[in-house]
């Protein structure tokens, strides 16, 4: 038996490069929260005026500003500091687009991540259905907190998407469970022929206006509001479902699966993107680091393999399947009505 002194060393790179990756993300997180962001758009400072107008202690402040520039999200020239596109876009607290709350509740809600393994439970328990939206995001505010950061995610999703599928196949399309429109902005804009729509929650609708005016599209995306557990699914010649199905469990996706198959003409197609796993199982990570935080904010979600989702499709009546790459985290899977 080999003894520990004669074994071959293990190199512990591996695990430094996994807790690194948490100091990273930690200190992006810790300047939208402390407003560091918000405090340079328009306002380009030097260590120490920003951490005279952060109150920050200027031990560690210098270290903290130029690892935000290490890490792509600050930018300095000479000794004065400016906020990079990524960050003026994404974590300025007063543009529409911030995604600093969204993010934020995802790191507090990994804390939790022993609690939500040892109970199963969601640790933010907000019922289940149709309610675990519409209790959570009661007010305006907070739909815009929400939909910012399903714009986020949409937004390395919808470039790709207007590109990844036929859309002159198609005049009309649909994002169910769209938001406030982003990924059917992004199909829109690469193919002006097809007439968009989007169906969300009726709490949705004021912030789905709100974005379309900034993006210019006033009226030219359609709004449905519904419930699509209660509700009929929009017409139309093609139905999206982006990061939708790993919202539920396996009865309900099966249940909007069903419901989209009804919904759409004879030769329809249903787009569903998702983190999807390997059907063996042993990663990516992405997808399976995704499907614990489904464990943490949903009752019954999770990501799901390519197999799960074709079985779905296969039992509502689809044909037609086909799978793609939907840039580096997604799977796309499309099926068509016959």
């Amino acid at each position: 038996m080999t003894s520990e002194m004669t074994a071959p060393a293990v190199s512990a790179e591996p695990l430094w490069r996994l807790g690194t990756a948490y100091f990273s993300r930690k200190t992006v997180l810790t300047a939208a929260e402390l407003g560091v962001f918000t405090t340079l758009s328009g306002a380009p400072a030097s260590s120490d005026e920003l951490a005279k107008r952060l109150e920050l202690h200027p031990r560690g402040a210098r270290d903290f500003f130029d690892t935000l520039v290490a890490l792509g999200v600050l930018s300095r020239e000479g000794e004065v500091y400016h906020n990079t596109p990524l960050a003026e876009h994404y974590l300025n607290s007063d543009r529409a687009s911030y995604v600093g709350a969204f993010l934020n509740a995802a790191d507090a809600r990994w804390n939790q991540l022993i609690d939500a393994l040892r109970t199963g439970e969601p640790q933010n328990r907000w019922g289940s259905g149709a309610q675990m939206f519409t209790e959570q995001y009661r007010t305006t505010a907070a739909w815009r907190n929400f939909t910012a950061g399903m714009d986020y995610l949409n937004g390395m999703i919808g470039p790709v998407l207007a590109e990844a599928f036929d859309w002159s196949t198609v005049t009309s399309v649909v994002d169910v469970g769209g938001a406030r429109g982003n990924l059917a902005a992004a199909i829109l804009r690469g193919h002006p022929h097809v007439e968009a729509g989007v169906m969300d929650l009726p709490g949705v609708e004021p912030v789905f206006h709100e974005h379309m005016t900034q993006l210019g599209l006033s009226g030219k995306i359609t709004f449905h509001p519904g419930n699509f557990f209660e509700d009929p699914m929009p017409g139309a010649q093609a139905l999206v479902m982006s990061h939708v199905l790993h919202d539920w469990g396996v009865s309900e996706r099966e249940q909007l699966v069903a419901a989209a198959f009804s919904a759409l003409p004879s030769g329809g197609v249903l787009l569903i993107c998702d983190p999807m796993i390997d059907d063996d199982r042993q990663g990516p990570a992405g997808a399976l680091l995704t499907s614990l935080n489904m464990l943490m904010v949903t009752p019954h979600g999770s990501e799901y393999t390519r197999a799960d989702c074709r079985s779905w499709l296969e039992k509502a009546g689809f044909t037609g399947l086909t799978e793609a790459e939907l840039g580096t985290h997604n799977t796309l899977i499309t099926a068509r009505k016959p």
